[in-house]
């Protein structure tokens, strides 16, 4: 308990010490105050962290904090240059990728329609789809597990996919039919 509190007074030494010079130093390297704040902090978490820093002399430990200070500017710059600003007014225009309510709504209908129509498969075809598309097996591998050639297994996959496509376009009908 006495090495951690004697710890933690060697950090608040060191802070004392240094803490104005960094600021000052940060503050004419970034636009506003509060960046600055937000680097002296980062900087002294980085200083604290390390325990070699205080058996050094005064002048070799601002020496290194000024290293760290210049190196979180720069790491500061890196990251803004990888946003991309872009004006309010735009913001509305631009799309974040998820889908819209509608389209979701419409992919879970999708999903349960193929869920039915798999249902309706053979128990070799279920089995060909949970191989191929679950497991990621290649056709050579699920031909060995089947028992059957590599040729007959793409058939058969490429025939069941077929089904399965007319399935899920007749179950779309269907379902339009029904709401119209």
């Amino acid at each position: 308990m006495d090495a951690e509190i004697a710890r933690d007074e060697v950090d608040a030494a060191l802070y004392d010490r240094f803490a104005l010079t960094i600021f000052t130093y940060l503050g004419q390297q970034v636009s506003n105050e509060q960046d600055a704040e937000d680097l002296v902090l980062e900087v002294f978490l980085a200083a604290f962290n390390n325990e070699a820093l205080s058996s050094l002399p005064a002048e070799r430990q601002l020496a290194w904090l000024l290293r760290v200070a210049r190196n979180k500017v720069v790491d500061r710059y890196r990251h803004l240059a990888l946003l991309t600003l872009v004006p309010l007014g735009l913001v509305g225009e631009l799309e974040d990728g998820a889908p819209t309510p509608e389209q979701y709504t419409e992919q879970q209908e999708m999903y349960e329609r193929l869920y039915l129509a798999l249902e309706h498969l053979s128990p070799l075809q279920q089995e060909l789809i949970r191989l191929r598309y679950t497991n990621g097996l290649r056709f050579s591998e699920i031909a060995q597990i089947l028992g059957k050639s590599e040729g007959a297994v793409r058939k058969l996959c490429a025939r069941t996919l077929q089904q399965l496509r007319g399935s899920t376009t007749r179950q779309k009908g269907r379902s339009s039919d029904e709401t119209a």
